[in-house]
């Protein structure tokens, strides 16, 4: 995601999930509510545009039966097409285990460093014939299929290359009172469970999160409240399951916060607010900043 696309005050924005990564050719999902559906609807849309595209995990994730599997501790051959790219499979669980970190960011580097080269050679156009330009899908996260994740001191692993990060949340979560079994690692965010989880709730999440944490504040973010709901136009009462009414509400509270915020400058460079369903493709965001 380029920073012109992440203007503040820009208006608001609606279409699929690429569409509001700005299109971003490094795309790291973390979090819990549906990275696998993201990574999944994600590449499976870059791909429909003709242009080659790796996805991969940073951790370990169930066999992926929707992409064509690379199994080896080096990135898969550059061409048309998408591979879910992993190093090995685990004996007990069967999942797969990602490359490792460092693995994804020298592949990543390897393939910026060709493609400038490559435009150096002759001008070409990006995903033309003449410059073979991967994009990169990748699951940063582990949350065993639960609503919201809390992290770990090592956690999440996130691609140093990494153009737009993306923190995902349940959005089915809204108005409701937190439960620890909804919670991976509940432990780490015990402030959390039994409030009812809405505005000022997710806010003391998202200060919490990566998101916030100066190792990623040069990256642009997204914070995605993913999942089924409601888009109500010509309404005379606030929904909390429109997308509208949810991110406005998130909006105001930060407004009413950075006041005596002593972590404003800590902030990421962007922050995009965004919610609807990605696997539709159904999406509403704005730049909070």
């Amino acid at each position: 995601m380029s920073s012109s696309s992440l203007t503040a005050g820009s208006a608001m924005g609606s279409g699929s999930l690429w569409n509001m990564t700005g299109k971003s050719p490094v795309t790291t999902f973390i979090g819990a509510g549906g990275k696998t559906t993201c990574v999944r609807s994600m590449t499976h849309e870059i791909l429909s545009m003709g242009l080659q595209v790796v996805a991969t995990t940073t951790t370990k994730v169930y066999p992926e039966n929707q992409m064509s599997a690379w199994k080896s501790p080096d990135p898969p051959p550059k061409g048309k097409g998408t591979w879910f790219w992993y190093d090995r499979a685990e004996e007990e669980s069967g999942k797969w285990v990602g490359p490792s970190l460092k693995a994804v960011d020298e592949a990543i580097a390897e393939g910026l460093l060709t493609s400038e080269h490559q435009s150096n050679q002759a001008e070409v156009q990006c995903g033309s014939e003449g410059l073979i330009k991967p994009y990169w899908v990748i699951e940063g996260d582990g949350a065993r299929e639960r609503n919201l994740k809390c992290w770990e001191t090592y956690e999440p692993q996130i691609p140093k290359h990494t153009d737009c990060a993306v923190l995902v949340l349940d959005r089915g979560l809204w108005g409701k009172v937190l439960q620890a079994d909804q919670v991976h690692r509940p432990h780490l965010c015990q402030d959390l469970l039994g409030r009812v989880w809405n505005a000022e709730s997710a806010w003391s999440y998202f200060l919490m999160s990566p998101v916030f944490a100066p190792q990623y504040r040069l990256m642009p973010w997204v914070i995605l409240f993913n999942g089924p709901g409601k888009n109500i136009k010509n309404k005379q009462v606030i929904d909390p399951m429109d997308p509208l009414d949810l991110l406005l509400a998130l909006k105001y509270r930060w407004a009413e916060m950075q006041q005596n915020l002593e972590c404003v400058e800590m902030r990421p460079r962007n922050l995009r607010l965004a919610a609807g369903d990605a696997k539709e493709g159904d999406l509403r965001w704005f730049d909070l900043w």
